[in-house]
């Protein structure tokens, strides 16, 4: 380290200077005293979880099959399946939130609204195989009511819709996020805006 710091402090400072530091920290990390007291246990067999096996050791030719057998299942069954019930849920949500978007005001439309979004979410959510329990229903709010959930992403979004339909406040996206942002505005009274424009933000206070 001292050779290396000798090296540098006669010249100017350069930016790939950095890349010498950051190599040394990570070998501080890497190779520290701690980890260096500890060896890892040898496997009588293959516990299907290790990744680095010199030269194929103990491997056993059953569990190979196993894993071979759960390859297929995740990524020949499981995978097309979810895709494909992905692909169903939100393109019912699309046309479908278009579709009760077209319709006037009403009690009718606010029912369709709500039984299109909680269809189209449960479906999506089995597309992750959610297995989705909640507690203490009695203190979700009610019709009005407001619910105040931070930082959530589309995968908290969902798991929300599928116990009921919320009028939502949140960053407008563009791509395919955007595309299914504009077609449930269009049944539901949610509120998209850009975080970043000032003139936006007093909109949504206003609204």
């Amino acid at each position: 380290m001292e050779k290396g710091l000798s090296g540098l402090r006669g010249r100017d400072f350069e930016l790939s200077d950095v890349f010498y530091f950051s190599k040394k920290g990570l070998e501080a990390i890497v190779e520290d005293e701690v980890t260096q007291r500890f060896s890892s246990e040898e496997l009588v067999s293959w516990n299907l979880l290790t990744r680095t096996n010199i030269n194929f050791q103990y491997i056993s030719p059953r569990l190979t099959m196993v894993w071979v057998l759960g390859v297929i299942v995740r990524y020949c069954v499981l995978l097309p399946l979810r895709v494909t019930l992905a692909f169903i849920g939100i393109s019912l949500l699309v046309i479908g939130t278009t579709l009760v978007g077209q319709l006037p005001d009403s009690r009718l439309k606010n029912w369709l609204s709500e039984l299109v979004h909680l269809t189209c979410c449960r479906i999506c959510v089995r597309s992750l195989s959610g297995t989705i329990h909640y507690h203490n229903k009695q203190y979700r709010p009610q019709k009005g009511g407001i619910c105040v959930a931070n930082h959530t992403s589309p995968i908290d979004v969902l798991i929300l819709t599928t116990d009921g339909c919320y009028a939502m406040v949140g960053q407008v996206h563009g791509g395919l996020m955007g595309i299914i942002q504009r077609a449930m505005v269009k049944a539901c009274p949610h509120v998209w805006f850009e975080r970043s424009e000032m003139k936006d933000r007093h909109l949504v206070t206003k609204r």
